[in-house]
């Protein structure tokens, strides 16, 4: 199923959702939102970058912790010292975003996938996440992004690939700032976190 190309024309059945104005989003990042560059990497990274590096993609979850436990969950929820100076961002939309929602089943089954296209690391899995997204944006070229089931939560938690930081009012803080996030993950998450806040 995975080695199938998506067609030229969006399949039938396959729907846009839209995510609500007010909707916060998180993220970590070593750089501040406004060093971001939105040029495309030449051969994909992560899950939803597209195949051909036609455009960026960047990553957030439904909350800090959400963010954290997708970042950190290569090392076991381990905070590394030199991460202090990363930036905890949060993401509000200031319109109604438009994108493809891969929770649902009509849209999985529109598109020939089950719900490995959110968790899996299977090589042929990312390959068609990488051709799904490039797709997407030709299915709909106004496309925002794609909400999609977070990897360590996937029954309670969703993450968005979005493209632009258009439609967001952003804020960031230096992670060793975020007292509050952090003692919630230690305390609640258990992370572990290896620098002094």
């Amino acid at each position: 199923m995975y080695d199938a190309a998506f067609p030229d024309r969006r399949p039938a059945g396959l729907r846009r959702r839209r995510v609500r104005a007010g909707t916060a989003w998180w993220r970590l990042d070593a750089g501040h939102p406004s060093t971001w560059e939105w040029s495309g990497f030449a051969r994909p990274r992560h899950r939803f970058d597209p195949a051909t590096g036609a455009f960026r993609t960047r990553y957030a979850a439904r909350s800090a912790h959400g963010a954290a436990r997708e970042r950190y969950l290569d090392t076991g929820w381990y905070v590394p010292a030199d991460h202090a100076g990363h930036h905890l961002v949060r993401l509000v939309a200031t319109r109604s975003l438009a994108v493809l929602d891969l929770r649902t089943e009509v849209n999985l089954d529109a598109l020939g996938v089950d719900d490995r296209i959110s968790t899996s690391h299977e090589p042929s899995v990312w390959e068609a996440a990488h051709r799904l997204v490039e797709a997407a944006r030709g299915w709909w070229p106004d496309l925002d992004g794609v909400v999609y089931r977070s990897r360590t939560t996937p029954a309670t938690s969703a993450n968005l690939a979005f493209f632009s930081a258009e439609g967001f009012v952003i804020e960031a803080r230096p992670l060793v700032e975020c007292a509050e996030v952090l003692d919630d993950l230690v305390v609640r998450h258990r992370f572990t976190v290896g620098f002094t806040w």
